[in-house]
């Protein structure tokens, strides 16, 4: 006799027997699996599966909070790494912008060059910042004079109004 894995003999047990199942005997599918299950080991293991599925004893594995450290870790790395290469090309695009300013042939040195190359763009970027600065600065003060509760229904357009 060929044996059939468990999982085949659960799933025939599942769609051929119910709980109040008798078979042509008169004893209840329950008991003769019983019995069976005392004579074969196989059976008892069997029996024991079929009981846990039946059971409903299917626990759903609960957060691990062992690996929430290692992910945090993980992602901390990971930003890591993404700054770095963020920085590595903003310094090889100064390096490369510097360096191809001192090829230009211009009445002074090369160092020269490089060297105002460099400067006028912090203080271009430097600059830029400043505005940016001010620029919010000014929707801020904006903001707090007019507040949204401070408006009348008389400066609001009703949808409805000719």
């Amino acid at each position: 006799m060929v044996s059939r894995p468990m999982w085949q003999r659960m799933l025939e047990w599942v769609q051929t027997s119910t709980p109040g199942d008798t078979d042509p005997a008169g004893d209840t599918t329950e008991e003769v699996l019983e019995e069976q299950a005392v004579k074969d080991a196989e059976k008892a293991q069997s029996l024991i599966a079929l009981e846990h599925a039946r059971s409903g004893d299917l626990r759903l594995a609960g957060p691990d909070w062992m690996n929430k450290p290692r992910r945090l870790v993980l992602a901390g790395v990971i930003c890591l790494i993404a700054l770095a290469i963020l920085v590595a090309g903003a310094v090889a695009g100064a390096v490369f912008v510097v360096h191809n300013a001192a090829r230009l042939k211009l009445p002074w040195p090369p160092a020269g060059t490089s060297t105002l190359t460099l400067v006028g763009a912090s203080l271009l970027g430097a600059a830029a910042w400043r505005v940016g600065q001010a620029l919010r600065r000014r929707a801020v003060r904006a903001r707090a004079q007019n507040p949204p509760a401070s408006r009348t229904e008389d400066d609001q357009n009703p949808v409805g109004a000719p």
